[in-house]
């Protein structure tokens, strides 16, 4: 197969496609793939479904629109197609779906069975999972975003370009500095510092570069693919656990991605890092409180001190003025020493610090003799621009375990999400089976089509309906063409919808609302609503055009609502006889509601069958008894009749004479 050869793929959609995924033979293996999500990027939804479509009635060789041969045979595949659709979790899912159509393929019908009977396994043994395979969207990748506060130092033009030959200039900020001091300098203004080489020298937020790949210089870079999709993979990997759990898939490293997912989105901060970031967020506010304590405790004992100046302290001091201060500072001593100490201590144990965090408190808080005691404000800024340094280290050291380990995971993901996706589409036919409570159709060879307890799936709480046109085996009656007949909302019309539907899934290789069913594999199906009023002459002749398809070879399923109104009644009760004698010619089945039986039985040289969807007659209330399932070669009796028999009950005097002599014109009109 070639792109060209594909209907609806012309030279600009093959262009499109090719451009895309790089070759021909790549483009062939996405359609043949159904890669829905891939397709639509190259060339738009609307079209990718239009393509597989063809694609695989091309392999097939059948149309994708040649069973449903008229506007409400297409009409009630969608509506049918749609509600399927509801059970759909994913768009990729959606998307597959609407590229299902019926066919007269019995390969192409085998193979969607067997589809059917693993979606519906599948369902059974999964359980509802909607919540999880709602969160499954395609995995996004956008351009990662620049790192702050980490820089790159070349230490020649030739390692610049390295760097720069690489991509990392698009990440971090990349500096040359070929002597110590620019070395130093630029390091300076940032939290971490990343040299290609031996600088000589060891400096704070410095290291040399071990490796210059992705994970290890900015491994951001790589995470940052895996936090955009968070949900996504999430809610992936426990369903993938779950189905592997259940021994229905099994994933490849699907441990080896979990435990590092694991890590990215709950472990990433250790205690260490999150105890650094509560001592830079309060550190200000302990800071002041621990000299607000300080300030006071110092009045308080300085208010109940005393100082003491002997002989020579008086000596000194009165031929020095400032010898006070020193005798001062010298008797107070002590206290300062004992309240900074205590102040100091508050601060290390409030913020929990450790080690040569705390030595960083005596430059903060110095030992001064002076009140009120004051913070040195360039000190703490010293200690939190070391502790962000520190805190990027950690951080640095964490992010490269986990990028190490998911550097070469995104093919996995990826790979992890389609496969759900793809087990979306078996799902939401799955559940759409189960929650319509659909059984798979036996296929038989003879031009037939029968059913028991169906169940018309746009009715609510439906009755349901039994129902056989030709030699199934679901009754005795073996004809293959019928006329229905029957009162006016009994359930005509929607009897000849139930068998479109059933006939539209059973070839789609679809299970269908019956609880049991046979039905042999029709070519096409015609689908005649009922008509508005008398056509025109136009409408008339393109109907009769498409009727004339009724005498062709090709086996069909034709079913006509009350087709009498096309035109006056004694040709429309011709056209019906001659269309039933051709079907039962070329080996068709055909069910035409109508209320010319008698005419079509007299114009037809073919014994006819008569069904009917009887009235029982009225209730207690003079409301309708209906059995939904036709009674075979029965002419039921009309909706007048009915509505007369209402009138005589309910009436009385001369006016019920009235409608009992016409109720009698009904009853005593021969069949």
């Amino acid at each position: 197969m070639r792109l060209q050869d594909i209907p609806g793929v012309g030279p600009r959609l093959r262009e499109r496609l090719l451009s895309h995924f790089g070759s021909e033979e790549m483009a062939l293996r996405a359609i043949a793939d159904e890669d829905m999500e891939d397709l639509r990027a190259a060339i738009g939804e609307r079209q990718a479904i239009a393509t597989v479509r063809a694609a695989r009635g091309l392999r097939y060789h059948v149309s994708p629109e040649s069973f449903l041969a008229t506007d409400e045979a297409e009409r009630i595949y969608r509506a049918v197609l749609n509600r399927m659709a509801e059970h759909a979790n994913t768009a990729y899912a959606r998307m597959r779906i609407a590229t299902l159509f019926p066919s007269g393929s019995p390969e192409l019908i085998n193979e969607m069975r067997s589809l059917s009977l693993r979606a519906l396994d599948l369902r059974r043994r999964l359980g509802d999972v909607g919540d999880l395979l709602r969160r499954i969207k395609p995995l996004r990748r956008r351009e990662a975003q620049r790192i702050k506060g980490r820089a790159i130092l070349a230490r020649s033009p030739e390692e610049l370009e390295r760097v720069r030959s690489m991509g990392f200039d698009r990440l971090l900020d990349v500096h040359l500095a070929e002597s110590p001091g620019e070395l130093r300098d630029i390091a300076s203004g940032y939290d971490h510092v990343i040299v290609l080489s031996d600088p000589g020298a060891s400096l704070p937020g410095v290291e040399i570069a071990e490796r210059l790949e992705a994970w290890y210089i900015a491994p951001e870079a790589v995470l940052s693919f895996y936090t955009d999709n968070r949900d996504a993979l999430e809610a992936g990997v426990e369903l993938a656990a779950l189905l592997d759990g259940k021994g229905i898939e099994h994933f490849e490293d699907l441990d080896v991605l979990r435990d590092a997912l694991r890590r990215l989105f709950h472990d990433t901060d250790s205690p260490d890092i999150s105890r650094i970031d509560d001592i830079l967020r309060r550190s200000p506010e302990a800071i002041d409180s621990a000299l607000a304590w300080a300030n006071t405790e110092l009045r308080q004992r300085i208010e109940a001190s005393s100082v003491t100046l002997g002989g020579q302290d008086l000596l000194r001091a009165l031929g020095r003025g400032d010898m006070i201060r020193d005798v001062f500072e010298m008797q107070m001593q002590g206290i300062f020493k004992s309240v900074i100490s205590d102040a100091r201590a508050r601060v290390a144990s409030d913020l929990n610090m450790r080690g040569g965090e705390a030595i960083w408190l005596e430059e903060i808080i110095p030992q001064e003799i002076k009140y009120p005691i004051e913070i040195n404000h360039r000190a703490l800024r010293q200690l939190e621009l070391e502790l962000r340094r520190r805190r990027e280290s950690y951080a640095l050291r964490i992010k490269r375990e986990i990028a190490r380990s998911l550097a070469s995971m995104d093919v996995t993901a990826a790979n992890l999400i389609k496969r759900l996706m793809q087990l979306d589409f078996l799902y939401a036919i799955g559940s759409f089976a189960l929650s319509c409570d659909l059984r798979m159709p036996e296929l038989i060879d003879a031009p037939a089509i029968g059913f028991r307890d169906g169940r018309h799936l746009f009715i609510q709480n439906p009755e349901p309906v039994s129902y056989s046109l030709g030699s199934c085996g679901i009754s005795e009656h073996t004809e293959r063409g019928a006329i229905l007949s029957g009162v006016n909302s009994g359930g005509k019309t929607s009897l000849l919808e139930l068998i479109a539907q059933i006939a539209i899934l059973a070839q789609m290789g679809l299970p269908v609302p019956a609880s049991e069913c046979r039905v042999s594999i029709f070519e096409e199906l015609y689908f005649f609503a009922k008509s508005s009023g008398t056509l025109s002459a136009g409408a008339f002749e393109s109907t009769m055009r498409k009727l004339s398809a009724v005498a062709t070879e090709r086996r069909k399923l034709v079913l006509a609502d009350e087709m009498e109104a096309i035109t006056e009644p004694g040709a429309s009760a011709r056209i019906i006889a001659s269309i039933l004698d051709m079907i039962h010619e070329n080996g068709s089945v055909a069910l035409f509601v109508s209320h010319l039986a008698d005419e079509i039985r007299r114009f037809s040289k073919t014994t006819v069958r008569v069904d009917g969807i009887e009235a029982e007659g009225l209730d207690d209330n003079n409301n309708l008894i209906l059995t939904r399932s036709p009674r075979y070669n029965h002419l039921a009796r009309s909706t007048p009749e009915l509505i007369l028999d209402r009138l005589v009950r309910t009436t009385e005097g001369e006016e019920r004479i009235f409608y009992e002599s016409l109720l009698t014109r009904f009853r005593n009109t021969p069949p």
